[in-house]
């Protein structure tokens, strides 16, 4: 094949990819959670992936895991990193925070079911060593750079590409922990809806589950400091996905964007030389050019989609990713807001009439009265003026209660009533609100 045919052939794999994300209504709604955990001691040291002077270490971990999770993904010295059983994987982010997803589940009580398995088991395991899971948005005791990467290969070239960027790469993957929750999409059209949905909401997300009170190793007084962090990252892969809220937008505009990005690097041997090197850094070509030696397959599809980091990410679901950490009740009360933001009609329909969306643009695809510049300003609101700063025309206060009334009136009430926690920890935010409050 030659050059211009492997690149419409990786294009069109990389469509199909997205296709085949495509639900049945009838499968049910199903959510996704990921939760990333920071590990210290009770000094509050880091608890890394080798254990250190007499302690317990993140390998360590997996491996008296590995009963509920049997399934063991190893590096290629055949060291353990990551874990997966029925109930959910068990994955480490870059230095040595560990992260637990949840099978997709309909119900969040059988997502709090497999959580609280995990964290039992966790806690067991870290207990004799005086160590303990922390469910923060950003480290609680040190810098980024005092913090180790794990011995993941992958990790290595992320490092040195920010390194080589100049960004604060660093601070993210080593010091930030997340709660992202993925939505099933019904069409092509569907995911489009909910990306806009999630992308135009990002800052309300972020600031609803803002849990980041220290940063690095000082108190934070700036709000939605993790959000703000992933732009400071990388502008071509993090942030607002370029073009979303424009008319046309979808499968293939998406595909585009990522085909235009470098991929960091490549996870196979050049085509045609086997004894090359499987892994190769792609640090400036786009990923158009990394990959015209050969067809991707799927595991180069997946590898690709991982290394951009937008606040929604798009791959068989609609990643939303803009919040912090949260611990269990928290957490719950999060991912009963997604749900019943996402997967009710009369919410979504609600949200796109505030933003002033017309009724036929969800049907035809048609262009939204927004765009990044609108998200940006959004998160400059939000982070000098709080609860009083003015997003899309609204101030964060009267937002979070809408969104709060429309999750309520769309859940179950014992799911409704998971929403009460996370409404008060959104109103508070002591460590920030009050020394930026109306400034």
């Amino acid at each position: 094949m030659s050059h211009k045919e492997i690149a419409r052939s990786n294009r069109r794999r990389l469509i199909l990819y997205f296709d085949s994300g495509v639900k049945a209504k009838d499968d049910g709604a199903r959510l996704g959670v990921e939760v990333e955990h920071l590990v210290v001691t009770e000094d509050g040291d880091p608890v890394s992936y080798e254990p250190r002077d007499g302690g317990v270490g993140i390998r360590e971990v997996l491996a008296y895991l590995e009963p509920w999770y049997p399934c063991k993904s190893v590096n290629s010295r055949g060291e353990l990193l990551g874990l997966l059983g029925e109930e959910g994987s068990v994955t480490l982010e870059p230095a040595a925070q560990l992260e637990f997803s949840a099978a997709p589940y309909e119900r969040v009580s059988e997502i709090r079911r497999a959580y609280e398995h995990f964290t039992s088991h966790v806690a067991e395991c870290l207990e004799p060593y005086g160590a303990h899971l922390v469910n923060r948005g950003y480290h609680p005791t040190r810098r980024a750079q005092q913090l180790v990467l794990i011995p993941k290969q992958r990790y290595a070239f992320m490092d040195a590409y920010f390194s080589y960027i100049g960004s604060h790469g660093d601070r993210m993957m080593r010091a930030s922990a997340s709660t992202q929750v993925s939505v099933d999409y019904f069409s092509e059209e569907d995911a489009v809806r909910k990306m806009r949905v999630a992308s135009a909401l990002s800052p309300l997300l972020a600031a609803i589950a803002d849990n980041a009170p220290v940063y690095e190793g000082e108190a934070n007084h700036v709000p939605i400091r993790r959000l703000q962090l992933w732009r400071e990252v990388d502008c071509r892969r993090c942030g607002t996905v370029p073009g979303v809220f424009d008319g046309g937008f979808g499968f293939e505009r998406y595909v585009d964007w990522l085909l235009s990005t470098s991929p960091i690097f490549v996870t196979r041997s050049e085509a045609g030389n086997t004894c090359g090197p499987s892994t190769r850094p792609f640090f400036d070509e786009a990923a158009s050019e990394a990959y015209a030696d050969a067809p991707m397959d799927e595991s180069d599809v997946e590898h690709l989609i991982s290394m951009f980091w937008p606040d929604v990410r798009l791959k068989r679901f609609v990643e939303i990713r803009p919040a912090d950490s949260l611990p269990l009740l928290l957490m719950l009360g999060y991912v009963a807001l997604i749900k019943g933001i996402f997967y009710c009609e009369r919410s979504l329909a609600a949200i796109e009439r505030t933003l002033g969306v017309s009724e036929t643009a969800f049907v035809s695809r048609g262009a939204w009265p927004l765009n990044a510049c609108d998200v940006d300003e959004a998160i400059s609101q939000i982070q000098r003026r709080g609860l009083a700063g003015e997003v899309y025309g609204m101030s964060l206060d009267a937002w979070e209660r809408l969104l709060f009334s429309l999750a309520r009136d769309a859940l179950p009430e014992d799911e409704a009533d998971l929403l009460v926690p996370l409404e008060e920890f959104a109103v508070q935010k002591p460590w920030w609100y009050v020394r930026n409050c109306g400034k």
